[in-house]
């Protein structure tokens, strides 16, 4: 009892939907007893109720029906009244045990099922105050579900979630849609398998088998992958255990880097081109400037040049020298282009 936080309902609008006027009062009466200053409305009829809560939809606190009224009775009283409510919980009062009422009721969203022969001041205070605590559990769970659902489908990262049994897509996001090029009833139609290469589905099997050994631990890799169109990307997953409507499955976030793979690809060739043309310099090029620097060492030791000849030599051997420093500067940054590669790797 000192647990229970009448606060919730205390001052507040109760809507009692009954006929009976007998009834009502005594219900009144057990509300008036428990609740300081709550307002307590009566509706006779579905009709009556349905003017009263569209019009009065936010002052109503919570809601307490009979089954059975003059303009509609049992389950698609239910259904009726839980549609107007709205997020309003509600509590039934009937005169008679009917289990498959109460559990069709409770499934429609009902918070509780009393029979009126069984009621008091406590129980029913009892249960308008577990009735408005459990639905403020409930809506924050739907609020907290909302929030996950709007995150994973307005994600510009195409996201899924798929089965580890049998690898069937379970949701998908519309980013993944729009990457793919699969439609979503497509996409709930196929498995995982069926957006990679089938000389990839050795690699899918063996990264797989690693989440079943290491069970809660989050997964990375990079993958190829199809689209519809049968052009391939490179991608980046990101995974993880997630429990989807009471099913064990994998959370996956996939990052298409195709573009930066290229880049990287393309840089790695021109590296390699640079370092063909370095090798060349210093082994092909250089060689017949060694011969030529040799020569003109030869030529002056001869003694009989003239002056003319000996300026001439004296520039090719200058010139000689600032090719071969050329050459070295070269052959020097592509071996620093092969430390830094290294430094990646």
């Amino acid at each position: 009892m000192d647990n229970l936080k009448s606060e919730h309902i205390e001052g507040q609008t109760v809507l009692v939907i009954e006929d009976n006027d007998g009834d009502f009062f005594l219900i009144e009466d057990y509300l008036l007893e428990k609740l300081k200053g709550a307002h307590i409305v009566q509706a006779r009829s579905l009709s009556a109720a349905t003017v009263l809560l569209e019009n009065q939809n936010s002052q109503v606190s919570i809601i307490l029906l009979d089954l059975h009224l003059p303009d509609a009775h049992g389950v698609e009283l239910v259904k009726a009244v839980v549609k107007l409510a709205e997020d309003i919980p509600i509590v039934i009062l009937s005169g008679y045990s009917s289990l498959q009422t109460a559990q069709e009721s409770l499934q429609l969203g009902v918070s509780d099922y009393l029979l009126k022969n069984d009621l008091n001041p406590e129980i029913l205070y009892r249960a308008l105050i577990y009735a408005k605590e459990r639905n403020s559990y409930v809506n924050l769970l739907q609020r907290s579900t909302r929030m996950y659902q709007e995150l994973f489908d307005f994600s510009p990262q195409p996201m899924w979630v798929f089965n580890p049994t049998d690898l069937r897509f379970l949701n998908v996001n519309k980013a993944a849609v729009v990457k793919y090029g699969y439609s979503r009833e497509e996409f709930m139609q196929m498995t995982i398998r069926d957006i990679r290469p089938k000389d990839q589905w050795d690699v899918l099997t063996e990264s797989l088998v690693e989440r079943i050994q290491n069970p809660g631990s989050p997964f990375a890799g990079l993958f190829l992958h199809t689209l519809k169109t049968g052009d391939l990307i490179q991608v980046e997953i990101y995974s993880n255990d997630i429990d989807f409507q009471g099913i064990d499955a994998r959370l996956v976030l996939a990052n298409d880097v195709t573009e930066k793979y290229n880049y990287i690809q393309t840089i790695e060739t021109q590296n390699k081109r640079l370092r063909e043309i370095a090798w060349t310099q210093s082994h092909v090029v250089r060689a017949p400037l060694s011969r030529i620097l040799g020569i003109i060492n030869l030529l002056e030791m001869e003694g009989e040049c003239s002056d003319e000849l000996k300026f001439l030599l004296q520039q090719i051997r200058v010139s000689g020298r600032e090719m071969d420093e050329i050459i070295q500067d070269i052959v020097s940054k592509t071996a620093e282009i092969d430390w830094k590669d290294g430094e990646k790797h």
